[in-house]
C-alpha cells in the first residue's frame, strides 16, 4: 500500500463521516418512535441498495483478482447464499423487534415505512452517488475502500446506540439475538471486507494518475456518507422539536 493511501486511512477516524451529530445523538439517548421511523426508513434503504452497488462494482472491475475480492463482499452481503441472513433482512428484523418493545408492532416495518415516508434528499444522493461512483473502475476502487474502512466504526457506533434500548427487552438474551445484524459486522464481516477492499486497491494503484482517481473516489464517497448522517440528524432533530412543542 502506498504512503498516500496509508495516510488517508490513518486520518479516517477523525473524518466527519465517523464523527458527526447523528452518531452522538444515537449513542447518548433514545430516539422517539418517530425518529426511529426516519432512521429505519433511510438507513434501511441504504443497506438494501448496497448489494446493487456492489453488483455494479463487480461488473465494472476488469482485473480478475480484484473482481474476486468484490464477489466475496457481495456474497457476504447476501448472507452467503441464505436470503434470511442477507444484511438488509437482519436489519429489518432488528427494527421489527424494537417496534414490538415499543408496543407498536408494525411501526418500523419496512413496507409500511416505504409507503409512509419519502427518502430524505441526502439518502437519495448517497444511493445514487454510490452507484455512479461504482460505475467508474478507478473511482469505484477508492469508493469501496472508503466504505469498508469506515464501516467497522460505523457499525460499532450503531450497536453502541442500539444498547440504549436494551432494557426494553425483559430477557437480555433476546436483545442480543435481535442484534445479529450488528454482531455479524463487528464480529467478522467488516474485517473481511476491509481486507477485500485493500487487496483490490493494490491491483489498481499502480501510478500517481491511478492513485489520484482512487483518492478522489474515496473522498467523494466519504462526503456522501457524511451528508447522509447529517441530513438524517437534522430531520430527526426537527421531528423531536415538533413533538416537544406539541406536548
Amino acid at each position: 500500500m502506498t504512503r498516500e493511501l496509508e495516510q488517508l486511512l490513518s486520518d479516517l477516524g477523525s473524518h466527519p463521516a465517523l464523527n458527526n451529530n447523528f452518531y452522538r445523538e444515537w449513542m447518548t439517548k433514545r430516539l422517539t418512535i418517530e425518529g426511529l421511523e426516519l432512521f429505519a426508513r433511510n438507513y434501511g434503504a441504504w443497506v438494501k441498495s448496497f448489494p446493487d452497488a456492489i453488483a455494479i462494482l463487480v461488473k465494472t472491475t476488469e482485473d480478475p483478482y480484484a473482481k474476486a475480492e468484490y464477489v466475496k463482499t457481495l456474497y457476504s452481503e447476501m448472507g452467503y447464499g441464505h436470503a434470511e441472513k442477507a444484511h438488509s433482512i437482519l436489519l429489518e428484523n432488528f427494527f421489527k423487534e424494537l417496534a414490538v418493545r415499543f408496543g407498536q408492532e408494525s411501526r418500523l416495518d419496512s413496507s409500511r415505512l416505504v409507503n409512509k415516508l419519502e427518502l430524505l434528499t441526502p439518502t437519495e444522493e448517497l444511493i445514487n452517488g454510490e452507484q455512479a461512483l461504482y460505475g467508474d473502475h478507478l473511482l469505484s476502487v477508492g469508493a469501496q475502500l472508503a466504505l469498508e474502512w469506515q464501516a467497522y466504526t460505523m457499525l460499532r457506533q450503531l450497536y453502541d446506540g442500539a444498547r440504549n434500548y436494551l432494557d426494553l427487552w425483559s430477557n437480555p438474551d433476546n436483545f442480543h439475538e435481535a442484534c445479529e445484524y450488528f454482531y455479524m459486522h463487528i464480529g467478522a464481516a467488516e474485517k473481511d471486507h476491509k481486507d477485500e477492499s485493500i487487496n483490490a486497491v493494490k491491483r489498481y494503484a499502480v501510478d500517481q494518475k491511478s492513485l489520484s482517481r482512487i483518492t478522489d473516489g474515496y473522498n467523494r464517497h466519504l462526503e456522501l456518507i457524511f451528508n447522509f448522517w447529517e441530513g438524517l440528524y437534522q430531520e430527526v432533530s426537527k421531528v423531536s422539536r415538533q413533538i416537544a412543542a406539541a406536548s
